[in-house]
């Protein structure tokens, strides 16, 4: 059975600065033990987005990392940023889809992009908000 994982990244989480929010660098955030980063980071209207710390996507000093490899490590004096929120799901499709489908009227379905941002996985499909806000992406792992 193929697991799913959903990956949010938007002008909206940098131009607010979320993508360096220090909260990040939590380690309950980064254990998977608290999913929620801030009720500032959300899509829609329903409460802040579900996070998956220890599989997000960080940049650090220009190389990715997941969260869980950012444990216990220093960073101080490195650049670090967010670069891909995975969004907690139970790993199946539909339930990582389910976030795009309940907010039709903001997310346009895509036909899976030409290449895989996040060079992990198989993109299964996208989804862009109409503003350029947000940018979501389905991946089988």
């Amino acid at each position: 059975m193929s697991i799913f994982a959903l990956f949010a990244s938007g002008n909206f989480v940098y131009e607010v600065g979320l993508d360096r929010h220090p909260d990040w660098l939590s380690p309950a955030v980064l254990r998977g033990e608290k999913n929620v980063l801030n009720d500032d980071l959300t899509i829609y209207d329903t409460g802040p987005l579900p996070v998956d710390g220890p599989n997000t996507v960080f940049e650090v000093d220009g190389e990715k990392v997941f969260g869980r490899d950012l444990v216990g490590r220093d960073l101080g004096g490195s650049e670090w940023r967010v670069r891909y929120i995975r969004v907690a799901t139970d790993g199946s499709r539909e339930d990582a889809a389910r976030i795009c489908h309940e907010n039709e009227e903001l997310f346009a379905l895509e036909v899976p992009p030409a290449f895989n941002p996040l060079d992990i996985g198989e993109v299964d499909g996208g989804w862009e908000d109409d503003h350029g806000q947000w940018d979501l992406v389905l991946v089988r792992l």
